[in-house]
């Protein structure tokens, strides 16, 4: 069996690969590499909104093409799960909140 030393483990842990952008470090933050992501996580956020907008709109255009009660079902289906793309695009624009939180903290302390 393998076996690693804990500092290893630990560098392991904290590199954090997200769109191409790679942050290692044992300890700390990559102000830059944070905000990066950040941006990235914003424009994830768009994404699943339009997705969401998208996905709407095929939907009512069903809506004027099928009737019926499978159609209504449909609809009602939709309805119901929705909420959860917009679920997750708030979850997304509050870690993206949350990330550049931490990066103007940790860029406050090392000014400091």
């Amino acid at each position: 069996m393998l076996r690693f030393s804990s500092s290893l483990v630990l560098v392991a842990r904290v590199l954090f690969l997200c769109k191409g952008t790679v942050m290692a470090l044992s300890q700390g933050m990559d102000h830059s590499a944070v905000l990066t992501i950040a941006a990235q996580l914003d424009t994830d956020r768009q994404t699943v909104t339009d997705l969401l907008q998208r996905a709407q709109g095929a939907v009512s255009t069903l809506g004027q093409n099928w009737f019926g009660s499978d159609s209504s079902r449909f609809a009602s289906d939709w309805s119901a799960r929705s909420g959860q793309l917009m679920g997750a695009a708030d979850v997304i624009a509050v870690m993206s909140k949350q990330a550049r939180i931490q990066a103007s903290d940790q860029q406050a302390t090392s000014n400091s």
